[in-house]
């Protein structure tokens, strides 16, 4: 009985250490579905690409190495990448510097985001 009781109070411990996700629905796992470049009108289809954020805590990662902290209020996303990606181009990220962009769509499903350079489609995955 006291090992059931220690081992609950563990479970519980454990639970309850651990960081909420306040993100609402910007929380979790996108997928780049397309890249509309503003300069040149050009789409760019990324449907059959394996191009990735992942968007939990404060942090962002992208699926070929970058790493970044981000700031979102209800209308925009400030991404600061602390780790380049490899190809920044190929997830959407055009800025050497900080990005900055409008958040045009965002849903459990869908999010659309618009920077002075580009328009990003995603679908949560």
């Amino acid at each position: 009985m006291k090992k059931l009781i220690y081992i609950l109070l563990c479970t519980t411990l454990l639970v309850s250490c651990q960081k909420a996700d306040d993100n609402g629905d910007l929380g979790g796992f996108w997928k780049l579905l397309q890249i509309e470049e503003i300069a040149n009108d050009t789409i760019i289809d990324k449907r059959n690409e394996d191009r990735f954020w992942a968007i939990q805590l404060r942090m962002i990662t992208t699926n070929n190495g970058g790493k970044g902290r981000f700031q979102y209020t209800d209308d925009s996303l400030f991404v600061q990448m602390l780790q380049k990606p490899s190809d920044a181009k190929a997830v959407g990220l055009y800025n050497h510097e900080d990005e900055h962009f409008g958040v045009t769509i965002l849903n459990r499903s869908k999010m659309v985001l618009q920077s002075k350079d580009v328009t990003l489609t995603f679908r949560k995955f």
